[in-house]
């Protein structure tokens, strides 16, 4: 895949939701691997996939969203601290080419195949 096509996947993804945009990735490539969920890195946090059959690796990238809360929980914060809601907030999808080659997984034997 050349450059023009990874840019206009990420847009594509971009425009998305994180949950459909994860959709689409295992539509494209049902080979597709999660490699991590949500690993944090500075202030963004990433969700890696490697897709095998196209060649591709493709981040996820959300930024969180901290909130405290108005009523503190007295079993779960002291009086100086506040418990604090976090949400995240799907920013961006960056594509590009895998560095190295993905192993494909096996093909599933099927029920009463030898």
């Amino acid at each position: 895949m050349d450059e023009t096509a990874r840019e206009k996947l990420a847009q594509r993804l971009s425009a998305l939701s994180l949950k459909d945009a994860r959709k689409e990735i295992y539509r494209m490539d049902p080979d597709s691997e999660l490699k991590f969920f949500r690993n944090s890195i500075w202030d963004e946090y990433h969700t890696l996939f490697l897709m095998p059959n196209q060649g591709l690796s493709v981040t996820l990238v959300e930024k969180r969203d901290k909130d405290t809360l108005s009523k503190a929980d007295p079993a779960s914060a002291t009086k100086n601290r506040k418990k604090q809601a976090i949400d995240y907030n799907y920013v961006e999808a960056r594509v590009a080419p895998l560095a190295r080659p993905a192993l494909k997984r096996p093909l599933r034997m099927r029920a009463g195949e030898p």
